[in-house]
């Protein structure tokens, strides 16, 4: 799930209700166990690409990207954990406009936990820590080229400690080791993306914990409103992949009222990786951009660069992606934002004008 750097902050009231829901529920005790939450974030986009240089590029696509997150807190320290999708699961046709088409539902992560205040273990199905641009890019579309190298379904386990260090902030260091899901939770319901089998191939796809990642993240310091994150990961190459790939990511992210009555959120992020998703590539990302947020009203512009160079093969390419969107969260919980993007890729350029309608509720029972 994308944090309230999204959109420019057009997810921030959304993500507010969800830490009231958990606020309120931990006012009521927070060893009210056992006890179920509920946290369901509903985006409906509608993106409009024209004007491109390849008419395939060309539609109009209508679509949803819904996320129901169950936790079941069996204890204060016990829980067990469940995060669906609803999204397109297969690529539209070239030149094809969608309305709520090619939409599969499946089970992004399913996991146990065991946390306390300074550490943490998990267990099951669940997104390894890598990066933070995929998630917290701002913008409608700042996201898109991060979501290159997000980690997503892999099973494992990740073991992370807190150091609270007081005016120096807190410090959290996390390890995730682990491989490609290819039971039965690899597929999908309602449209079909097929089942990932070892003799697919790719990163990590072994059937083993051989591949890993190590992150860094920390903020809170005194008089310095600044958050960072660094990591370094390894994927080992699954049957028939050309290489095992390495990959190194840092950066920072604000959260600041710098201009009275205004919240600035800048965020930059840079990511390495040698020999990209196992194949002779290596691959930059540059990702730059800030929201501004006054009151309901939200602005974002954003860049991001992705420069491949396929190690003196054909597919070298220096790719562009930039944003700008504005937004408005109304009283009722819904946020609605609108923006455009242009994009460079492959030496092709298009332009796409958006719509993002949010909406997210949370509930709790015990």
């Amino acid at each position: 799930m994308r944090n309230a750097y999204a959109s420019g902050g057009c997810l921030a009231a959304s993500l507010c209700l969800i830490a009231a829901g958990h606020a309120a529920a931990q006012e009521s005790g927070s060893a009210t166990t056992p006890r179920l939450d509920a946290d369901v974030l509903i985006e409906i986009q509608n993106d409009g690409a024209f004007a491109s240089e390849n008419d395939a590029n060309e539609r109009n696509d209508l679509f949803t990207t819904t996320e129901p997150f169950l936790s079941f807190k069996a204890t204060e320290h016990f829980k067990i954990e469940s995060g669906l999708v609803l999204e397109p699961v297969r690529g539209a046709d070239p030149g094809e406009d969608r309305f709520f088409e090619d939409h599969g539902l499946y089970a992004e992560e399913l996991y146990a936990a065991y946390e306390t205040e300074r550490f943490g273990i998990k267990a099951g199905k669940y997104n390894p820590s890598f990066g933070t641009a995929w998630d917290a890019a701002p913008g409608i579309y700042g996201v898109d080229f991060a979501e290159d190298y997000e980690l997503t379904e892999r099973l494992g386990a990740a073991a992370s400690y807190t150091l609270d260090a007081g005016e120096a902030g807190a410090h959290t260091v996390t390890v995730n080791s682990f491989f490609a899901d290819t039971t039965f939770l690899s597929k999908s319901a309602f449209t079909s993306r097929g089942e990932l089998d070892k003799a697919d191939g790719g990163p990590s796809n072994t059937e083993d914990p051989a591949s890993f990642s190590l992150t860094l993240d920390g903020g809170g310091m005194a008089d310095v409103p600044v958050d960072y994150h660094v990591g370094a990961r390894f994927q080992e190459g699954g049957p028939g992949t050309a290489r095992d790939e390495t990959g190194l990511v840092a950066g920072v992210s604000g959260n600041s009222a710098i201009i009275p009555g205004h919240l600035l959120q800048p965020l930059v992020e840079v990511a390495y990786f040698d020999d990209f998703a196992g194949t002779r590539q290596e691959r930059t990302y540059l990702t730059a951009g800030t929201a501004l947020i006054r009151g309901p009203w939200n602005v974002s512009a954003s860049y991001t660069g992705r420069f491949i160079d396929a190690n003196g093969g054909a597919g070298d390419s220096d790719d562009t992606l930039a944003q700008l969107s504005a937004g408005y969260s109304f009283d009722n919980g819904l946020t609605l934002d609108a923006g455009y993007r242009f994009e460079e890729s492959a030496d092709t350029n298009t332009h796409i004008l958006g719509a993002l309608l949010t909406y997210t509720f949370s509930t709790s029972i015990h």
